[in-house]
């Protein structure tokens, strides 16, 4: 089954970290007006979609872990963090191709600070459909009073971006939204997020997750990093 029900929503903090706004840099105010504008350009390119499988865990060791199909996963810090889950949900989503075109054109143009900040949203946008989904399996682990540890994508962490490959095999018999893989396992449209996120058993409602890995990095200006 694929979803579709999302907000075309779009996080401008994010937006502006991906163009350089960490760490006390600023970006110019051509930058924020190029933002502003092309925010509300880009509503008419997303076309939000994801699925998701809900996986048993049979085995988590200090190397990764193990699917109840027989799927490993190898990243000690994915296997730390879900160390106390039943079951990791895996997930596949995407803003399809129009954003990937857009830019595409705006550079054969040379509008190159144009397709840079378009590039950015769109990454932002993506980001926005799988912490929206996140946040409904949040709260439904929440009512039965379990609970969700952070969530991880494949090239992030320790996690190899290999590792695309076996995930992307859990998908191979349920609906799915159009994106591939290439050799070098980067996703096809380019705006697509893949990855995991295990659910806590009763008992162990934690919204905010005990082990955070972002807490022992020492890659400071790492534009993925969060913090609990």
């Amino acid at each position: 089954m694929i979803m579709e029900n999302f907000r075309n929503s779009v996080d401008t903090e994010k937006v502006l970290r991906l163009l350089g706004a960490r760490q006390g840099r600023r970006v110019s105010s051509a930058s924020l007006r190029r933002v502003d504008l092309l925010t509300e350009e880009i509503e008419g390119m997303l076309k939000p979609q994801l699925s998701y499988r809900i996986m048993e865990l049979s085995q988590v060791n200090r190397g990764g872990i193990e699917l109840i199909d027989g799927t490993c996963f190898k990243s000690p810090k994915l296997a730390k963090a879900l160390a106390a889950a039943e079951a990791a949900c895996c997930f596949m989503a995407t803003v399809g191709p129009a954003v990937d075109a857009e830019v595409q054109r705006l550079m054969r143009r040379r509008c190159h600070a144009d397709a840079y900040v378009l590039d950015a949203i769109g990454s932002a946008s993506a980001e926005n459909i799988v912490e929206q989904f996140y946040q409904r399996m949040a709260r439904r682990q929440k009512e039965k009073n379990g609970g969700v540890t952070l969530r991880f994508s494949p090239g992030y962490c320790d996690w190899p971006i290999q590792q695309q490959r076996p995930l992307f095999r859990l998908f191979d018999d349920i609906d799915t939204p159009d994106v591939v893989l290439n050799q070098s396992c980067l996703m096809s449209p380019r705006k697509s997020v893949s990855g995991l996120f295990g659910l806590l058993p009763q008992g162990v409602n934690s919204m905010d997750p005990a082990y955070n890995p972002c807490d022992t990095c020492n890659k400071h200006d790492c534009i993925a990093r969060r913090s609990n």
